[in-house]
């Protein structure tokens, strides 16, 4: 069975994860943007992975736009943010991203966060959270440091348990199990 890797990536971790998931699984890999929709009917597997900002996937609808082409096949979908990974997050990702109503096996990876990276939009928008937290009367000082340290320090994260999960399901869909 043949398997591609799609993402879409801001500062480098959702790129990071489909590279590695694509060599393990001798999938091809590439940016969403630049995929050929007429090509889908090569792929038996197709994995998407997105960054995640205010609990929204980024690529995702573009993704999903064309869920009717892939509905034969298996359509895995990881989402990597910054926040730590659990059950509850987990469960929101899927509300606010409305995914219980396609048939997609859905993995949360813990990523990382390069503000250098960020285009200038999302700088900008950074740039305000801070101000908007540094300004705010119940911001914490524990808060303050965070969103300050944003600016200077790189975040890396990798989550081998996460991929080698996915990839032992792109394996047995490839097995036919």
């Amino acid at each position: 069975m043949k398997t591609i890797v799609l993402y879409v990536s801001s500062s480098g971790s959702t790129k990071r994860y489909a590279e590695d998931i694509a060599a393990r699984v001798g999938a091809e890999v590439m940016p969403l943007k630049k995929f050929k929709w007429k090509r889908v009917n090569e792929y038996d597997n197709i994995v998407f992975g997105g960054w995640v900002m205010n609990s929204a996937i980024q690529g995702l609808n573009d993704f999903l736009s064309h869920y009717d082409e892939m509905e034969s096949k298996n359509v895995l979908l990881f989402a990597v943010g910054m926040s730590i990974t659990t059950p509850e997050g987990r469960k929101e990702l899927i509300r606010s991203n409305v995914l219980d109503l396609y048939h997609i096996r859905f993995y949360l990876f813990r990523g990382g966060f390069s503000y250098e990276t960020l285009k200038w939009k999302y700088r900008m928008i950074m740039s305000l959270m801070i101000t908007k937290v540094k300004t705010d009367k119940n911001s914490t000082p524990e808060q303050i440091a965070m969103f300050q340290s944003f600016k200077t320090q790189k975040i890396e994260y990798y989550d081998q348990e996460k991929v080698d999960k996915i990839v032992n399901v792109i394996n047995a869909l490839s097995l036919g199990k």
